[in-house]
């Protein structure tokens, strides 16, 4: 659905703003001396999505492993700027970087489950951060999960018999999903969801993100800009690792003012 203007700007509108969830204020990160993203700065809100576009290599996938500092496993990492969670500066020396993890999470473009049980797909972080402690408990969570993930009726049968690298990749895609909201997130980061599934898939996936977003943020790098259309209220153009335009949707596909945002949707289409 279009939102005649940027997320920010509605809230102010009808009512009283709230704090952003994240901020990034001329945020810069370099690996190697090599620029991946250069002086981004844009806020993020509660209950909205926003998209990232661009061509292949422009930062969106860096950008998103940047915002959960999963790109800390690479050697020669540097940053400048700020990119806060809440009042929490991510890449500050003080940061909680599992407690960051926990309530930024990353879900990548190759579904990666694990190779056990679908139940325990589930349970293992859940564990970890000890959202659920006891087997009651952890019953209604893996329910609350895979039904949200519109997958519990089609798996709630084989939750100890199936593994979760034995599923289509489209159920393994929306197990990734279920597993990162089993630690109950306020940031999800999706880096391609939309890739290699058909329209069914694509439809189930579409009615996933708006029931999503009535309590969490998400921030999808997509490469279908007929879906990002759909499901996104801001969409962010990114070039070289820098963020050409942002705005509404409506306003970037409809009116972007920068000539490259343009040429890039008219070049790739809707």
């Amino acid at each position: 659905m279009f939102h005649p203007l940027p997320f920010h700007q509605q809230m102010k509108a009808s009512g009283p703003a709230e704090a952003p969830v994240m901020s990034l204020r001329d945020f810069s990160l370099s690996l190697d001396q090599r620029a991946l993203l250069s002086g981004l700065t844009f806020d993020l809100f509660k209950g909205e999505v926003l998209g990232l576009i661009g061509r292949a290599g422009s930062g969106k996938t860096a950008l998103l492993r940047a915002m959960c500092r999963l790109l800390d496993e690479s050697r020669g990492i540097a940053t400048s700027g700020a990119l806060m969670f809440g009042q929490h500066d991510v890449y500050g020396r003080a940061c909680d970087l599992p407690a960051v993890r926990r309530r930024v999470a990353f879900v990548p473009q190759r579904a990666n489950p694990f190779p056990t049980s679908i139940w325990d797909n589930i349970a293992y972080g859940a564990r970890l951060h000890r959202v659920a402690m006891d087997k009651p408990s952890m019953a209604e969570l893996v329910e609350t999960t895979l039904r949200r993930c519109l997958l519990w009726e089609a798996l709630r049968d084989d939750l100890h018999r199936k593994r979760g690298t034995d599923l289509p990749i489209h159920q393994q895609r929306l197990l990734c999903i279920a597993r990162s909201l089993a630690i109950q997130p306020h940031v999800l980061l999706l880096d391609r969801p939309t890739g290699s599934i058909d329209r069914m898939e694509l439809e189930l996936l579409n009615r996933l993100v708006d029931d999503l977003k009535t309590d969490h943020t998400l921030v999808l790098a997509t490469s279908t800009l007929s879906e990002t259309a759909q499901v996104a209220d801001r969409v962010a153009y990114m070039e070289a690792g820098s963020i050409v335009e942002i705005d509404s949707a409506e306003m970037i596909f409809t009116a972007a003012l920068n000539a490259g945002t343009r040429a890039f949707i008219d070049s790739i289409g809707m």
